[in-house]
């Protein structure tokens, strides 16, 4: 498409790509608009400051911002802004948590090294490596191997799987990986169903053997 432009159409491609990045929702999940989204895109189109008002736990906080993207995850609106108050950091901010966002009529300078996809994936691994703090241990069968990075954080399981020793006689694997806590786990994990044995923690483990034995007398022998 780039390629196919008229000359002087062709920075446009670059250009949107640099203000707005979609990380796609799941098939099930239905986007919402909140209310000044338009107000912050309108700004991040034109690279224009603006103060914003956003809640932060039970206080109201107001900064001013240089709005650099937006990013859809999971059907979430997320603004990646370079914070002049901050030594001009960046940080991402959830939309529906703006309370009030106004253009101060100032236009900022982009940083020309800055890509969004790349800002918003090294964002998006510290975040889930964050909220990673428990671990749990299982036993997986060949086909477990293969599913699990799908189920769970693909890097931390693809490091586990790293560390693990080999199969044992039936080509099972035994690793140890982290987990968001154990009520997140039994969920993700239950979706394996007989390709995975959960060995640790001992509480997890007879969660899963209650849901066997139920199971069991829903399907009977």
């Amino acid at each position: 498409m780039s390629a196919a432009l008229l000359p002087s159409l062709r920075d446009a491609s670059r250009s949107a790509a640099q203000r707005f990045h979609l990380d796609a929702p799941t098939w099930w999940s239905e986007p919402k608009t909140p209310e000044l989204l338009p107000a912050v895109a309108d700004a991040v189109w034109d690279d224009r400051r603006v103060v914003a008002r956003y809640r932060k736990g039970e206080a109201e906080v107001e900064r001013e911002l240089e709005p650099y993207g937006l990013v859809l995850k999971a059907g979430v609106w997320y603004l990646c802004a370079r914070v002049p108050q901050a030594s001009g950091a960046f940080r991402v901010y959830r939309i529906d948590r703006f309370t009030a966002v106004e253009p101060t009529g100032d236009r900022f300078d982009r940083d020309p090294g800055f890509e969004l996809p790349e800002f918003w994936e090294e964002r998006a691994a510290q975040f889930a490596r964050a909220i990673l703090r428990t671990e749990v241990v299982v036993r997986l069968s060949p086909d477990g191997v293969r599913v699990l990075p799908h189920v769970l954080d693909r890097l931390s399981v693809r490091e586990a799987l790293a560390r693990a020793a080999a199969p044992d006689a039936e080509g099972w694997v035994t690793v140890t990986v982290p987990v968001e806590s154990e009520e997140v786990a039994h969920s993700q994990l239950a979706s394996l169903g007989p390709e995975v044995e959960v060995l640790a923690p001992e509480s997890l483990r007879a969660r899963f053997a209650a849901d066997a034995q139920r199971l069991g007398r829903l399907y009977g022998t």
